[in-house]
């Protein structure tokens, strides 16, 4: 047995019964694509094992496969795990493959005991028309700027869903509301959403481009033409359901002498869809600081940049902000994160950061590369003014 295998079974009987449910279940895929297509030969090997192995293990986790969501099924695989025999060589075997699962794969599982699976959907409908506070901080006094990139052409507003969750959690903060001010920059060939959005926004900035959506340049229009006075920039994914003490924990860490940003998480939790709901109503309806873990159930994205970052607005300039040549999803946020990191300090913090879902949106290439593979990495040196909204529209009309 390798040295760096854990000797507690418990750890051990976890990873497998996580790499099946990764290997099982299709929102795994859906959390992360390229991820979860990098994990595929170490999971599918755990599968395998688990097929192979004797009475009752193979029935049991043959029902978790065949129902990933079932917490009994997932619990009473591991309980049966743990009344084996490490030693025995089909279990040191299943063991070993599951470790070295883990140990490679970007993907990780986590479903509390007291998930349940039956939650109604939060719509859009349900999260519009509630009463807002004041009036919000004028960009002259706010020391930082939460700017969301945002697009929603799906049916049924999820990401609306999502993005008024959001907003409504940005809301509820232990921070002075003077302190920092959110905008949301809609990108697409026409302000599909802006009606809903104003209301809960302190600004919205109307960024047109049809075709793919360009996260980057979103964002740099965001800071480029809402910025104000703030020092600091968060770039914020619209998925995200903030703790209550989001932004002063966030903003209190550039205090610390030598930071310049950081990334909020290691790991990012994508909620599935029940769990969502949940999460949502936790948060908003009950008023809860935060969503319990014992109520969630999602897959963990190891180390992903991009989906909420906080950095010194100097340096953000200074690096040309993101690079406006990304269309689509996907290769940006690294960029960005690398670029950054060569210009200043930048840090990575452990908080939990909720991601509600949302349709896929990775694409992959024919060969499996990203679809902005054909970009030099850290190549971005741009010409003009970034963030221009005049952009595209000069681009379509030449």
């Amino acid at each position: 047995m390798s040295i760096l295998m854990p000797t507690n079974p418990t750890v051990l009987a976890t990873a497998v019964a996580d790499s099946l449910v990764i290997a099982s279940d299709l929102g795994a895929r859906r959390a992360g694509l390229l991820y979860w297509e990098l994990a595929q030969p170490w999971t599918s090997a755990v599968v395998k094992a688990v097929q192979e192995i004797d009475e009752p293990l193979r029935s049991l986790g043959q029902a978790l496969a065949d129902d990933p969501a079932d917490p009994g099924a997932y619990y009473g695989l591991i309980s049966a795990l743990l009344r084996r025999d490490p030693g025995e060589p089909a279990v040191r075997t299943l063991f070993d493959l599951a470790w070295q699962a883990e140990c490679n794969s970007r993907v990780a599982y986590h479903v509390g005991r007291s998930y349940d699976r039956s939650q109604p959907r939060v719509s859009a409908a349900e999260l519009a028309g509630r009463p807002v506070d004041g009036p919000p901080p004028g960009p002259s006094t706010a020391g930082a700027l939460i700017v969301i990139p945002f697009r929603d052409r799906e049916t049924g507003g999820v990401r609306l869903r999502n993005l008024l969750a959001c907003l409504l959690a940005l809301r509820d903060q232990s921070a002075a509301r003077a302190d920092y001010r959110v905008v949301v920059v809609e990108s697409d060939d026409e302000p599909r959403w802006r009606e809903q959005i104003e209301p809960y926004a302190d600004d919205y900035l109307f960024a047109p481009k049809g075709g793919l959506f360009n996260k980057c340049w979103t964002v740099n229009a965001g800071v480029a033409n809402r910025g104000g006075a703030a020092e600091l920039v968060c770039i914020l994914d619209a998925d995200v359901l903030a703790d209550r003490d989001f932004v002063a924990r966030n903003i209190a860490r550039f205090r610390r002498p030598g930071t310049a940003g950081h990334l909020t998480y290691r790991d990012m939790f994508c909620l599935d869809d029940a769990a969502t709901s949940w999460a949502i109503r936790e948060r908003i309806d009950r008023g809860a600081p935060d969503a319990a873990p014992a109520g969630l159930r999602g897959f963990l994205l190891r180390r992903p940049p991009g989906c909420c970052l906080w950095v010194r607005r100097s340096v953000f300039e200074r690096i040309g902000g993101m690079d406006e040549r990304y269309e689509g999803w996907g290769g940006e946020d690294h960029d960005f994160v690398y670029r950054f990191d060569i210009a200043a300090p930048f840090d990575s913090y452990d908080d939990r950061l909720l991601h509600l879902t949302h349709p896929e949106s990775s694409v992959l290439n024919d060969d499996g590369t990203l679809i902005n593979a054909h970009i030099p990495p850290l190549s971005w040196k741009p010409a003009e003014p970034i963030g221009r909204l005049d952009r595209f529209a000069r681009a379509e009309g030449a």
